[in-house]
């Protein structure tokens, strides 16, 4: 049996959503050359793969259509040079443009396109970082009817603009009088608080930082990025308890939170007011926020929720909440490598490089890729070497890879690093005898298999695992029977305790009669389980149903079974059948 099927996995994920955000709002607007004949020899296709605008829309329609982002990218940029007056390709090549982070090519991409909501989004803000106010306000007035991008921003953008300018009370009026809207009153809020800390009193930025606020029901992504910005600004007034106190706020709401508590108090420095390029980032890690909310909601396209988290980036680089934000939509998306670029900018020195770590994690662990997922882990150990969770998932994947002493290792410190409690020791405890078994460790594998049963002596996992082992290791096997019988009643449809119990009652008690509809059974919940094939087939061939059994065996050799199984399944094959005891001794 593969001893650690079953095993519950535990790799936490992160979610967001913006309760406070609007009702509906921000909906979307919205690699391969076509194969051609082989040519004659020696004579060169008529036109080349390269030029064929059939083959490239061909390509963007099929990349646009799977989501890959970066493919469709290349593929638009090929249509656009081989045809460059159809205004809807110009429309999904700035999309692409701008969800891969090309802002030179989504302006240009822009500058062609009427004033769409995400065309006017982008030029407006690229003129942010360049304080060219006449020309942003020329870009947000040539529409009189804005889209739900540029009528949530533009009061945001005109008020930074009018700051920049030096006024401050215009620019806090202008914010002022958007926050009519109640949802989303709390964005426009922070931003007077930001624009206010200009001012030379601080009363008029206190009383916007606590308006705008932060809620435990807030996504861990705003909580944070409240933290950072309000704590940020205490230490600046001297208010150093009021600074870590509001970064201790975030440990409220999220274990995931304690994390980095630590090194944002670490971190706490006394900055100046930001700047509009700044103030234009966290407005569209916001925008990135809201349009995630109705993503969930309704199930629209993630794109404008990365165009938005990608401008972020474009005005403030460092931001590392929109980087991780932006990380964890990819990984939404199943974009894993772009995910996983997207992080490799955070460094180690980070106060959210722990935060960065986790998410990293979430994505390699998407990828089902366990040498990935064991780098993942890797490097989270190097910035937390005693977190339990990281050890725990490591010694998982390790022992899946084969590494099953290096498994045992992580297991043990995993155990060290743990509070002791019984509800976190058994599944730690059973981990290790897991690998203990695979690496041949038996006097540790019944120790911790004990120990385990003792802990949590009602939960399936543990007594199909302990009755499974002992059966196959010929231990106390009546008692073994008992606790996988136990384990059946618990989950009578898990397929793979089906299969240890009735593989139970074939090896030790020889009971065909009972074993062969739960195996049956067990095999239809799982057909393509090798393991379940092989011992459906061994209870075939002891009813004298040879060929049933061969043909069983033959199939379970196609659905990658383990080596110990591929032996098994081969040697039954090659050698006349399997040879169990309890048929063997009634001949």
């Amino acid at each position: 049996m593969q001893i650690t099927r079953g095993w519950p996995r535990s790799i936490p994920v992160f979610s967001y959503s913006l309760r406070a955000g609007l009702s509906a709002v921000l909906l979307a607007g919205a690699l391969f050359p076509s194969a051609s004949a082989a040519p004659a020899p020696e004579v060169l296709p008529a036109i080349s793969p390269d030029k064929s605008l059939t083959g490239w829309l061909l390509a963007s329609s099929v990349m646009m259509q799977r989501g890959e982002i970066d493919a469709a990218h290349d593929a638009l940029s090929h249509v656009l040079a081989l045809s460059s007056r159809d205004l809807k390709l110009h429309e999904d090549g700035l999309r692409y443009a701008a969800m891969t982070g090309h802002e030179d090519e989504a302006v240009a991409l822009a500058k062609t396109l009427p004033a769409s909501d995400i065309a006017t989004l982008v030029l407006a803000q690229n003129a942010v970082p360049r304080k060219a106010w006449t020309e942003m306000r020329q870009t947000l007035s040539r529409n009189s009817h804005h889209g739900p991008l540029v009528s949530v921003s533009a009061p945001v953008l005109l008020a930074w603009a009018q700051a920049e300018e030096g006024h401050v009370d215009q620019a806090l009026s202008t914010l002022n009088a958007a926050a009519a809207f109640a949802p989303t009153r709390r964005l426009y809020q922070l931003h007077a608080a930001l624009i206010a800390e200009r001012l030379p009193t601080p009363h008029q930025a206190q009383s916007f930082y606590q308006k705008a606020g932060s809620s435990p029901d807030d996504p861990l992504t705003l909580q944070v990025l409240y933290a950072q910005l309000y704590g940020g600004w205490l230490e600046g007034q001297e208010q150093h308890p009021a600074a870590r106190d509001a970064i201790a706020a975030l440990g409220v709401s999220s274990p995931l939170a304690s994390m980095i508590i630590g090194p944002l108090q670490h971190n706490l420095r006394k900055r100046p007011p930001l700047s509009a390029a700044q103030g234009a980032a966290i407005l569209n890690l916001q925008l990135g926020l809201m349009i995630t909310d109705i993503i969930q909601q309704e199930g629209i396209p993630r794109d404008p929720a990365i165009i938005t988290l990608q401008q972020a980036l474009y005005l403030d680089p460092s931001l590392t909440v929109a980087r991780i934000f932006l990380a964890d939509t990819f990984r939404e998306g199943n974009q894993i490598p772009k995910g996983l670029d997207v992080l490799e900018h955070v460094s180690n020195t980070d106060p959210l490089a722990a935060l960065a770590a986790q998410e990293r994690v979430n994505l390699a662990s998407r990828s089902h890729d366990l040498p990935m997922q064991a780098d993942a882990l890797s490097r989270a150990l190097a910035l937390l070497p005693d977190n339990p969770e990281f050890l725990v998932q490591l010694a998982e994947v390790q022992n899946q890879m084969g590494h099953h002493a290096d498994a045992i290792t992580l297991y043990t410190k995993a155990l060290k690093a743990s509070p002791p409690r019984k509800e976190i020791a058994w599944p730690i405890l059973l981990g290790r005898a897991m690998a203990a078994q695979e690496n041949g460790n038996w006097a540790m594998m019944q120790d911790d298999m004990h120990h385990t049963l003792e802990l949590a002596p009602d939960q399936p996992e543990v007594l199909n695992f302990v009755g499974y082992a002992s059966i196959e290791h010929d231990l106390d096997q009546e008692h073994a029977l008992q606790l996988l019988k136990r384990a059946l009643e618990l989950q009578p449809n898990d397929p793979s305790i089906q299969d240890s119990y009735a593989w139970a009652l074939l090896k030790h008690k020889g009971d065909l009669k009972t074993a062969l509809p739960i195996l049956i059974q067990a095999a239809e919940h799982a057909s393509s389980d090798a393991e379940i094939g092989y011992h459906l087939g061994v209870a075939y061939w002891y009813l004298g149903r040879h060929t049933e059994a061969q043909d069983q065996w033959n199939q379970s050799l196609d659905d990658n079974p383990q080596p110990q199984d591929r032996t098994l399944i081969l040697n039954a094959l090659q050698q006349g059948g399997p040879h169990l005891k309890a048929f063997e001794q009634d001949k």
